[in-house]
């Protein structure tokens, strides 16, 4: 884990907040960057009922599925292993509160929050933008709000979480590829409007009898 004075976006040099649009209206694809998530992989034989006591969330059992609750995400990723995304800062204390909950079970738990990025995607034309590189089907029968997989855009590996029914997206980008893809969105939505948004703010997680984060 880098500590917090040493972090830095891998998009910092390309000054998204300097490009902040007051008016999103008119753009089909609204993208912000959602910095410095936590990010804590599970992976094993985890007691769900241990999880959800030491964390507050669930973790989902039906593939490509994700959880919410006390303010983090579980991303189902196959069978036995999860991507429990939270606030920024607060992967030491969800690592340490798995550690914990889950000791002596056959679990791996690792800090992956500095692996990747997350894009938060939204407007009119999200999917259709989505659609261009991704070879998922993004239909809304088939992938919906709540649903997550590991898949490819313009050839990069990602994460992708639909959050609701807009669509709006959240996108786990390889924090090496952040800047290709950035250059991607801009190209592939130039012909319906690119705008950046601020940064959505996120839900507080409470560590359920300790401190929250």
């Amino acid at each position: 884990m880098a500590e917090p004075y040493l972090r830095q976006s891998p998009l910092a040099h390309r000054g998204l907040d300097a490009r902040i649009a007051s008016d999103v209206a008119g753009a089909g694809l609204v993208l912000s960057e959602r910095r410095f998530l936590a990010k804590v992989n599970l992976r094993g034989r985890a007691d769900p009922a241990a999880v959800r006591a030491a964390l507050g969330v669930d973790l989902p059992t039906a593939p490509n599925t994700t959880a919410t609750g006390n303010g983090l995400v579980a991303l189902w990723c196959g069978p036995a292993e999860w991507l429990l995304v939270g606030p920024a800062g607060a992967e030491g204390a969800i690592a340490e509160a798995l550690e914990e909950a889950l000791a002596g079970q056959s679990v791996g738990i690792v800090d992956v929050t500095e692996g990747r990025t997350v894009f938060r995607l939204s407007g009119p034309m999200a999917r259709d933008v989505m659609s261009m590189g991704c070879p998922l089907d993004l239909h809304p029968r088939s992938f919906g709000p709540s649903r997550c997989a590991q898949s490819f855009l313009a050839r990069s590996t990602i994460v992708l979480h639909q959050v609701d029914d807009a669509p709006t997206y959240d996108v786990f980008v390889e924090r090496s590829q952040a800047d290709y893809m950035l250059t991607w969105f801009e190209t592939a939505a130039a012909p319906y409007g690119f705008a950046v948004a601020a940064e959505p703010a996120g839900a507080a997680w409470q560590r359920p009898g300790g401190a929250g984060a």
